[in-house]
């Protein structure tokens, strides 16, 4: 089974994206909406018009996680699902009439759109799906530091309960003075160790607290001072390094050097 590294997070492959063809070998091309009955007069949205197709997988696949989408080796799309058979049998890949029109589903009409137009051209559309019960937050921290070009969102920040409740105190403000985005970032990891009461922290924690402070420096900088710059334990990848933190699990970090210099 083929396995890919992004940003940590080891994704599997799950299988590839087939839609339904034609005997002829083309693909096969709906248009749902013209089976909606319509009785409100409802405009299609702006995704609704179509061409769709239509593609499953595997239905016992009912796991809790972060999945990607991606065509000829570039990740297209990030999204999360509480059961992966579900999100794509009958969201992406099946798209019902209704979802067609205001007020439907406008990302599954989007999404398969999407793989319905890529499918015309390339048959190497691949789904890998990251199974964990933080999926809130590894998906926030991919689409802010990948930026997928099928992603119009930046993730589901208020939906991931005990998480943003504790980031929520993390109000110390970031002076933003002549300082270097290490600075920055220790002084936003000391504030978080301090109010959790324990000597850990997630690079989704600093990044949050930091965009919320308004950085001036980007999602993938201040990710890399923390996995790589200044962390201790990380492959050496730069001529200047820090002994500031320790990786200690899987996107689960400490703090090393409690004193600036």
């Amino acid at each position: 089974m083929e396995n890919v590294l992004v940003c940590d997070f080891s994704f599997e492959h799950i299988c590839d994206i087939a839609p339904d063809k034609e005997i002829e070998g083309n693909i096969k091309a709906f248009y749902p909406q013209n089976q909606y009955d319509n009785p409100n007069d409802l405009l299609l949205h702006k995704y609704g018009i179509g061409p769709f197709c239509k593609f499953s997988i595997p239905r016992e696949l009912r796991r809790k996680g972060v999945y990607l989408i991606k065509i000829d080796g570039d990740i297209k799309y990030v999204g999360e699902c509480e059961n992966l058979a579900s999100r794509f049998n009958t969201g992406y890949g099946n798209i019902s009439p209704r979802n067609c029109y205001a007020g439907g589903q406008t990302t599954n009409c989007r999404i398969n759109n999407e793989i319905y137009n890529h499918s015309l051209n390339t048959n190497n559309i691949k789904l890998y799906f990251y199974e964990t019960t933080n999926r809130f937050e590894v998906e926030w921290e991919l689409i802010n530091t990948l930026n997928p070009s099928w992603n119009k969102s930046k993730g589901k920040k208020m939906e991931r309960g005990n998480s943003i409740d504790k980031l929520t105190i993390f109000s110390e403000p970031v002076s933003h003075q002549k300082s270097t985005c290490r600075e920055e970032v220790l002084t936003v990891v000391r504030t978080i160790v301090k109010n959790k009461g324990v000597n850990e922290f997630t690079i989704y924690e600093v990044v949050e607290s930091m965009l919320r402070e308004r950085t001036s420096f980007k999602v993938s900088t201040i990710r890399t001072h923390i996995t790589s710059k200044c962390c201790v334990n990380a492959p050496s990848h730069h001529a200047v390094v820090y002994s500031d933190f320790e990786r200690i699990d899987k996107g689960l970090y400490k703090l090393i050097n409690d004193e600036p210099n």
